[in-house]
């Protein structure tokens, strides 16, 4: 057996040893150099990711620190008061009490509906209201509810008087919005977002219509509907 093996050995050695090194070396390759390179590529592109990461939250802290505190509290302010987080009744009251006595109707009564409906990314809340009023006045009621502080759609108006009367009963349906805070803010180093020129503008003219809107008194914030 040792003699065929020593035969065997001399007839093959030119083909047994390069056999033996290139499985060694693949074996190598295969087990340690690849696994061992696969982990330095991850590792520098871990390393490129935390680079950039930190570039990002340089630049969002620089921006943040570059806030107008106030100018920015005063925004999102008139934001929140267009399109407040909860339906608050309260204070919607007041507004349409403000926007019909101002030219000079009187509210006979209120209904409100406590069930919500979707407008388009917002919810909103029924208002039923009946007024009592010169009828040349109407069309400044129609101006008040488009021009409100607060987002209020006009769901259907229903004028009846008798002849020769100036003053007119009227029925409104009012939808009147709401949308609650978002949840997600974005990632901790995605770019800070920027108010738009459209934006801007909006914000613009919600501080002109407030301006000529009396501010209503506050109302408790301990419960969503202060009849229930």
């Amino acid at each position: 057996m040792k003699k065929e093996i020593i035969k065997f050995y001399s007839k093959y050695r030119l083909y047994i040893f390069p056999a033996i090194v290139s499985l060694s070396s693949l074996f190598l390759i295969v087990f340690a150099i690849y696994p061992q390179t696969m982990k330095l590529i991850a590792g520098q592109k871990s390393t490129e990711k935390l680079i950039n990461r930190s570039k990002l939250l340089d630049i969002k802290v620089a921006a943040l620190e570059n806030l107008n505190d106030k100018d920015l509290s005063r925004k999102v302010e008139l934001v929140l008061n267009a399109l407040p987080p909860e339906k608050d009744f309260g204070n919607t009251f007041a507004l349409l009490q403000q926007l019909v006595i101002q030219p000079g109707f009187s509210m006979t009564s209120i209904t409100v509906s406590n069930s919500s409906a979707k407008v388009g990314n917002s919810d909103s809340f029924d208002v039923k209201l009946e007024l009592k009023g010169p009828r040349i006045l109407l069309s400044t009621i129609l101006n008040n509810l488009d021009n409100s502080p607060r987002l209020i759609r006009v769901k259907s108006i229903d004028v009846s008087s008798n002849q020769g009367q100036q003053n007119v009963d009227v029925a409104l349906a009012l939808q009147v919005l709401y949308a609650a805070l978002p949840q997600n803010y974005g990632m901790i180093d995605s770019p800070l977002p920027e108010l738009s020129q459209n934006d801007e503008g909006l914000i613009s003219t919600l501080e002109s219509i407030k301006r000529t809107i009396p501010a209503t008194a506050e109302s408790p914030r301990g419960k969503s509907n202060p009849f229930e």
